[in-house]
């Protein structure tokens, strides 16, 4: 049997010994982790789900900043939808035949709230090779995204 005991409600440092960077999901109202992984510091992660009106698939890439936290850094879609744009000054914008991306955002949000949607939509976790849907997981949740140093 094994048990772990949180003895420090700050993340880091528990019992003296360091713990392993982490992304954790957790509900907002509760603050009960429904996803934690552990990551590396500057390490990438994607959020892919499904836009509710149009259907297509919409990537955002994170990377995991020791002093900023959650930084947003690229975005990519198929096509210009409700909620969906470019503003000046945030990053670059091109085209493909199948992709419109916005790359070099370097918006750091330090921690963010995502309501989760339902199956259909998707909301899927990406570090790696790893793929955690959280519309399985939470459907509708209000949930706190962030990175534990």
């Amino acid at each position: 049997m094994f048990f772990v005991i949180r003895l420090c409600p700050e993340p880091g440092l528990a019992a003296g010994l360091e713990t392993s960077p982490q992304l954790v999901v957790s509900h907002f109202s509760t603050a009960e982790a429904i996803v934690s992984l552990k990551v590396k510091t500057d390490d990438h992660f994607t959020i892919r789900y499904i836009h509710s009106v149009d259907k297509t698939p919409i990537f955002e890439e994170f990377r995991l900043d020791r002093k900023k936290g959650l930084v947003l850094e690229k975005t990519w879609f198929k096509m210009f939808g409700a909620g969906l744009g470019h503003w000046p000054g945030h990053g670059n914008l091109s085209q493909d035949s199948e992709w419109i991306t916005i790359d070099n955002i370097e918006q750091p949000l330090g921690r963010f709230i995502l309501r989760i949607g339902s199956l259909s939509v998707g909301h899927t976790i990406i570090y790696h090779e790893q793929e955690i849907n959280l519309s399985r997981l939470a459907p509708g949740a209000r949930v706190l995204v962030e990175f534990r140093k």
